[in-house]
């Protein structure tokens, strides 16, 4: 199989090389003069065009990026309802309440966080802090938000991370409303940077792990249907990690169909490779991709194949607050191990003082753009869109539909289902876990004809599309 991924990787390689095109100003994403901390994409209004949300810090508003599908994109936070102006810290799209539309929960230090429903007609609704149904504390001191379906039951959850205080989860009662859990042994207090759901161990539920800000990093193994509850096994598997957390990001980067994770800090990067659920090993080193200690500060993580060559890629945002350094784009070589290519694909290679980093295909080809946060507010330069160039004919994208608790189903969003793409011969080429609404995608060789297989969170009916080549953009629904 790698020998087979390697081919392609070289013939990805011997054409032209892929590079990013800087269209911030042209798009009006800049952001100028802000303190933006984080972002999200979404398509909030259903126009099958992603949008973009980002979040600000210091009283500054944050803005909601309506795509035009020219292009351009229009602030339309004031209009939609959804203008916050307090301390941002983070923001997640997903249609918790499985109605079709995207909701968005917004994360605030220093106030009660905000979760809005979607109305369906380009607004929103606050019905969070409302109708208290989510964080009641003010303040919070909520730095970091993941939807996932923990209990199988269809409808999305919510974990929050925080500064101060244990971490919260918010279990989805399928009725409008939430309640907190306490009872499940997740309730981390040790300042947490970043929280992810993923099913590391390909069990069928969503496990937890919680980076921490100079304290050991929490793994949560997801034992309900066993015990009840949730078991903490970061140091048992090797993955605890008592650097300066930042960000941490699930992906199976050597397509062997489990998830590895990569882990940014403040001082050495961390790779842990999956060793089939049991253990992980730190190759970082090994990878080209540990960025060594002395000060280097990463500030968030984001994967994605941006060349089409079939292996995962991975972006670096570096520096932070008034500290700027290099971000990095690290290529996957195909053999495990990386390069830097930000000067090769067009991308800035002056120091920067990015907060926040995620790939996207605003512009629906297929092939995964890139918007970068600036933190450093009147001093910074701003945010950064940058549109991939890379023809969309070397990718195929998934969309993920469960069809809602309600209906007995998975959640609406496919939010943790498993998508493999497929040879000919049934191999595994590739593999990613949906994290969120808009659709995962694959690297593909041009010409070629693959399968993609489906599994939804908490069943074990799979569901498969054949005939499937560059350039296709399918939606596979639960039956």
């Amino acid at each position: 199989m790698i020998r087979a991924l390697l081919t392609i990787a070289l013939l990805a390689g011997a054409a032209t090389a892929q590079t990013f095109e800087n269209v911030t100003d042209v798009s009006g994403t800049g952001n100028v003069g802000l303190y933006g901390t984080n972002l999200a994409w979404g398509d909030y209004d259903g126009d099958g065009r992603l949008d973009l949300y980002v979040t600000n810090w210091g009283d500054h508003v944050n803005a909601l990026y309506h795509n035009e599908g020219d292009g351009t994109f229009t602030d339309r936070a004031a209009a939609a309802g959804v203008d916050r102006a307090f301390d941002g810290t983070d923001a997640a799209f997903a249609d918790y309440d499985n109605d079709g539309d995207l909701d968005l929960y917004l994360a605030d230090f220093y106030e009660q966080d905000n979760l809005y429903q979607n109305q369906g007609d380009g607004t929103f609704t606050e019905v969070g802090a409302a109708q208290q149904l989510i964080n009641l504390i003010k303040p919070g001191r909520v730095f970091t938000v993941a939807w996932g379906d923990y209990n199988g039951d269809g409808h999305l959850d919510i974990y929050l991370g925080k500064y101060y205080y244990d971490n919260s989860l918010y279990q989805n009662r399928g009725d409008g409303t939430f309640l907190q859990v306490t009872d499940l042994g997740v309730g981390d207090r040790r300042d947490a940077d970043d929280v992810m759901w993923a099913d590391y161990d390909n069990d069928g539920d969503l496990d937890l792990y919680t980076v921490n800000r100079g304290q050991e990093n929490g793994l949560y193994r997801n034992d309900l249907a066993d015990t009840g509850t949730f078991t903490e096994i970061a140091c048992a598997l090797s993955v605890a990690n008592g650097e300066i957390g930042h960000a941490g990001a699930w992906a199976d980067y050597d397509n062997d169909g489990d998830l590895d994770l990569y882990l940014a800090n403040v001082g050495a990067n961390a790779l842990y490779r999956n060793d089939g659920g049991d253990d992980f090993h730190d190759v970082a080193a090994a990878a080209g991709i540990d960025i060594d200690s002395g000060g280097w500060l990463s500030a968030d993580i984001t994967w994605a194949d941006y060349d089409g060559d079939g292996w995962l890629d991975l972006y670096l945002a570096n520096g932070a607050d008034r500290q700027p350094q290099r971000d990095i784009l690290y290529a996957a070589n195909g053999d495990l191990t990386f390069r830097n290519a930000t000067a090769n694909a067009n991308l800035p290679t002056n120091p920067l003082t990015h907060m926040a980093a995620a790939f996207g295909d605003y512009d629906g080809n297929g092939a995964p753009d890139l918007y970068v946060t600036d933190g450093w507010g009147p001093w910074g330069q701003g945010s950064r869109l940058f549109q991939n160039e890379t023809p969309g004919s070397r990718f195929v994208k998934v969309f993920t539909r469960g069809k809602g608790g309600q209906q007995g189903g998975a959640n609406r969003d496919g939010i943790g289902a498993r998508v493999t793409l497929l040879d000919a011969a049934d191999g595994i080429v590739a593999f990613r876990q949906a994290n969120d609404p808009n659709g995962v995608i694959f690297g593909v060789q041009e010409g070629q004809t693959y399968s993609v297989r489906l599994q939804f969170p908490g069943s074990a009916a799979a569901v498969t599309a054949t005939g499937v080549q560059g350039g296709d953009q399918i939606t596979l629904v639960e039956p």
